[in-house]
């Protein structure tokens, strides 16, 4: 019965090449939204460039617009912008579909060459078989990985990170560095008041030379000699 495959092991081999990678699809994106739910459980110390990458630009958006009102938004579109090979993991979950839908085609497109070759009904059972095992296959691996459920663990998580921990940290900081502008004006200011108290007090030539005239030369040398002692 499976001799008609192997007759057309061309189209065989596309169908399976189909299927292989339709399914493949799925188990990446999977893999990688598990792979960031574990990471997201220490995100203050990962090394996943993902997550240090929200990190960084959650960070520089709080610096730049003082705050971030809606951080459920900011997540959404850092986990939309994930990719693989630089494909969004939507595009790719769209890909992964449509060539599960293109292995089934070209299953119904080698039983129309048999009918057309006058190949019994029993011959052309085996391309049935596959795209009914393809199918199951592929929703069977789609209900496992659960892409949906996972993503929203990882938003859940992403979430809870940046507003219970990395912004209570951020506004922190803000207020530190606040208070650090403000402390050296404080302190220019009372600067310039010791200098005004300090300062020593201005005296004319006029004024040195009747000072001057009270003392005779004898008094006036050891006035110096006490001074450069």
């Amino acid at each position: 019965m499976f001799l008609i495959l192997l007759e057309n092991i061309l189209l065989t081999l596309v169908i399976i090449a189909l299927m292989i990678l339709s399914i493949a699809g799925q188990i990446m994106i999977g893999s990688l939204y598990q792979k960031l739910i574990s990471e997201a459980d220490n995100l203050s110390t990962t090394e996943n460039k993902y997550l240090k990458l929200c990190k960084l630009k959650f960070q520089n958006c709080y610096q730049l617009n003082g705050s971030i009102p809606n951080i459920s938004v900011f997540v959404d579109k850092f986990i939309s912008r994930l990719v693989i090979f630089r494909i969004s993991l939507d595009g790719i979950r769209r890909i992964s579909s449509q060539l599960m839908m293109l292995a089934v085609f070209t299953c119904g497109v080698g039983a129309c060459i048999g009918i057309i070759n006058g190949e019994v009904m029993l011959r052309l059972l085996p391309y049935y078989v596959m795209a009914i095992v393809g199918l199951y296959i592929y929703f069977s691996v789609a209900a496992f990985v659960d892409i949906p459920s996972r993503r929203e663990t990882l938003k859940i998580n992403l979430m809870d990170y940046l507003e219970n921990h990395l912004l209570s940290r951020l506004k922190n900081n803000l207020s530190d560095e606040d208070s650090t502008e403000k402390l050296p004006a404080a302190s220019r200011q009372k600067e310039d008041e010791i200098k005004q108290i300090i300062e020593p007090i201005p005296i004319k030539a006029d004024e040195v030379k009747s000072i001057a005239s009270q003392f005779s030369d004898d008094e006036i040398e050891e006035l110096l000699q006490e001074l450069i002692v």
